[in-house]
């Protein structure tokens, strides 16, 4: 497969930006929907969108659904219970806490790695793994004091089997990527992820919702469809360590949106309530997550 990257790194800072603004735009959404019908809205709009794109481009988007492969479906079942856990983490807790948490996600991709393809775990990586675990420890005391440990708890189950799950979905997308179409698989993947959480949707959070609710579904439905898309894209042309040290950035993101939007559109979002040691456990965790994905 040829690789360029270039174009690879591009589109891992398009989606670490995306993923930057995701769980702020998730928490105001969430005052008009519920959590269920957010995350099937968001994959039912990739999968439409994406198969009319790829439609047109004469691609047979058919081709995939009528014979998928298994490890394509389970991606799916993954993504759908990654995004439903993460949302929950989000509306238990706040956007910058499920950014930081999160960041467990491309440590778990690393373990994984030496576990099941047998890659190298150096002593440098050892050493980022106990910074990144003093990090969330200092970050999780310091909000267990702000929230209250046990709803804080709850936050920090739901997040870590988000990161378990996204983990499993990285996994089967890498091992199908040299044998399927990067969007094709994508196609297949928001497809299941949709008809799975159907008995999930809470219907009648679409009766007349206000226009601007409507445009900011729309909105999370483009970000899946875009994020997702140049994520497919980048696994092609670069490494998964070096994919997962650019996105593991967004925390930044998010965390600089939530200091500014209170100030510039006060009533969107609730101010951040991290108090010094969890910024300085957020930091020591990012620090950490970025030496154990970063390679030699």
């Amino acid at each position: 497969m040829k690789t360029n990257y270039a174009r690879g790194l591009s589109y891992a800072v398009i989606t670490a930006t995306l993923w930057g603004i995701l769980p702020i735009l998730m928490k105001i959404a969430l005052k008009e929907f519920s959590g269920s019908s957010i995350v099937w809205f968001r994959f039912a709009f990739a999968f439409a969108a994406l198969y009319l794109f790829l439609k047109f481009r004469k691609k047979q988007p058919e081709s995939i659904l009528v014979s998928p492969p298994g490890f394509g479906v389970l991606a799916g079942l993954f993504l759908a219970g990654n995004y439903y856990y993460f949302l929950r983490g989000i509306e238990t807790s706040s956007p910058s806490n499920a950014g930081i948490l999160i960041q467990i996600a491309p440590v778990l991709l690393v373990i994984f790695g030496v576990l099941l393809f047998k890659e190298r775990f150096d002593r440098r990586q050892a050493v980022g793994l106990a910074i990144a675990v003093v990090g969330f420890v200092v970050f999780y005391r310091d909000q267990s004091r702000q929230w209250g440990a046990e709803a804080y708890t709850a936050t920090a189950i739901y997040i870590v089997a988000a990161a378990l799950l996204w983990t499993g979905y990285m996994v089967f997308q890498k091992s199908l990527a040299p044998r399927y179409e990067a969007q094709s698989l994508n196609l297949l993947v928001y497809g299941t992820a949709a008809l799975v959480l159907i008995p999930a949707v809470v219907w009648t959070d679409f009766n007349n919702p206000h226009p601007g609710s409507w445009a900011l579904m729309i909105f999370l439905g483009v970000n899946t469809l875009l994020a997702y898309g140049f994520l497919a894209e980048a696994i092609n042309h670069i490494p998964l360590w070096l994919l997962s040290v650019v996105i593991t950035l967004n925390p930044i993101i998010t965390l600089t949106l939530m200091h500014i939007l209170p100030i510039v559109a006060p009533g969107w979002v609730a101010p951040e309530v991290i108090g010094t040691w969890g910024y300085v456990g957020a930091g020591t965790a990012v620090l950490g997550v970025v030496m154990v994905i970063r390679k030699s």
